[in-house]
């Protein structure tokens, strides 16, 4: 939490001291993830049975099993950036809806919705997905250098009790607390609440798995993983043999070993065994599980399908999805956020949170629409220049009565051609002059 200092003394925020809270972010195990959930039935059975003073919806070790899982697993920590990726940046804006129901956007008020304290809001509403809930400071007032939100603050989860609607000092400790719901803190913390575990209740018992897995692998490959060097030595008595062994034991080091004539050396290295390939598949299956359940898709976390089409039907479930999360995030924008910015003046009235009309698509995609879409309507220059950031002149291609410009519906022989080639292009191709009527002739 933050501290108070002199341009925050006004009373609206919590202690003028830190939160205090005990993080245990090693050695997880299964049973530690079902000693919560059965936490949680606790809670749910005895919550209308027990007043204020006692704390319930403690998740803070819940918490230290959802981060230790996050930041111990490259691949979820990939899948989730891969997520972030999509739904901060330019996509979104502050907008007012048209008498034709068009969100008409403000150039001014969008640029408040902009900048790294801003994406913290986005990123406090998916992690509250994620988590199962987010406390959000917002600080009232702008940057006075740049006209962006100064500070927006996420409240370390331990010290919220989300259910409860409280935020204690010390974890554990109902007292010192404040609540949320008092009026001096209602216009500063957005507590966005899901009613559940979050999405890495799921996620957290398949990477611990993993992990067990894991380390069992690396503990079979040190066992039976590494090359043996074999010798064989005519010799019958127990000190010749043994004196091969040592010198063999040796050549790692030594890089020479010298042998008898009858002696004979060769290294044996296993081939991977039906253990080892448990143990992969194991892993696999943890990273395709995790990847469908976040973003819908294991493809659009990089994995390769069997064929095109299933490519497609990924890439599909892959849009639904985000568009799921962008629905999730304008509401809880336009029912929480937006109220507490009207508040402090930083927004106006009539203004909402809307992401952008905008079709996401790979590069090649974009080249073969706008290659369709010039072809057949006339395109803004500065269309162009958004999307690809390339000045482009006058669309030379666009011919009003033409049949739409397409290429079947251009007459070569006549003067609809647009001027894509020069005339001596032209000449080579035809065999006469361009605007010429009748060329056997040469009469115009």
């Amino acid at each position: 939490m933050r501290k108070r200092t002199e341009n925050n003394s006004n009373g609206n925020f919590f202690t003028d001291e830190a939160l205090v809270a005990h993080y245990n972010l090693v050695k997880k195990t299964i049973t530690e993830y079902t000693e919560e959930l059965t936490r949680r039935c606790r809670y749910k059975s005895v919550v209308s049975q027990v007043e204020n003073g006692t704390i319930m919806d403690d998740r803070s070790r819940l918490i230290d099993l959802y981060e230790a899982c996050y930041i111990q697993n490259a691949h979820l920590q990939g899948t989730i950036l891969t997520l972030f990726s999509q739904l901060v940046g330019k996509r979104y804006m502050f907008a007012r809806e048209g008498e034709d129901g068009k969100w008409v956007r403000d150039p001014k008020q969008s640029k408040i919705c902009q900048g790294s304290q801003f994406e913290k809001i986005i990123k406090g509403i998916i992690e509250a997905e994620l988590y199962g809930y987010t406390l959000l400071e917002i600080m009232p007032e702008l940057d006075p250098e740049t006209g962006l939100l100064k500070e927006v603050n996420n409240i370390e989860r331990r010290c919220v009790l989300p259910d409860q609607r409280r935020v204690v000092q010390h974890w554990c400790q109902w007292s010192p607390g404040w609540d949320l719901d008092d009026e001096q803190y209602k216009h500063n913390y957005i507590l966005i609440n899901t009613g559940g575990f979050g999405v890495f209740a799921a996620t957290t018992p398949n990477i611990l798995a993993q992990k067990y897995t894991v380390s069992n692998w690396v503990n079979f490959s040190h066992t039976y993983g590494q090359p043996i060097i074999h010798g064989k030595t005519e010799a019958e008595d127990n000190e010749s043999r043994q004196r091969l062994a040592r010198k063999i034991g040796s050549a790692a080091q030594n890089k020479v070993l010298v042998t008898g004539k009858g002696d004979e050396i060769d290294i044996k290295a296993f081939a991977a065994s039906n253990s080892e390939k448990i143990y992969q598949t194991l892993a696999e299956f943890t990273n395709k599980e995790n990847d469908s359940l976040i973003l819908g898709s294991e493809s659009m976390a990089g994995a390769t399908q069997a064929y095109v089409g299933s490519t497609k039907a990924h890439e599909n479930i892959y849009r639904a999805r985000i568009n799921s999360y962008r629905t999730r995030i304008e509401n809880v924008m336009n029912e929480q956020v937006v109220p507490v910015l009207r508040y402090w003046g930083i927004i106006s009235d009539d203004v909402y949170f809307k992401y952008m009309n905008k079709v996401e698509m790979s590069d090649e995609n974009k080249i073969k629409l706008y290659d369709m879409l010039t072809d057949k309507y006339e395109i803004d220059p500065e269309e162009i220049n958004k999307e690809w950031g390339v000045e482009v002149g006058q669309q030379r291609n666009f011919e009003a009565g033409t049949g739409g410009g397409g290429l079947g519906d251009w007459d070569g022989d006549g003067d609809n051609d647009g001027h894509r080639m020069s005339d001596e292009e032209y000449y080579k191709r035809y065999g006469h002059n361009r605007n010429r009527i009748n060329f056997l002739s040469g009469v115009h």
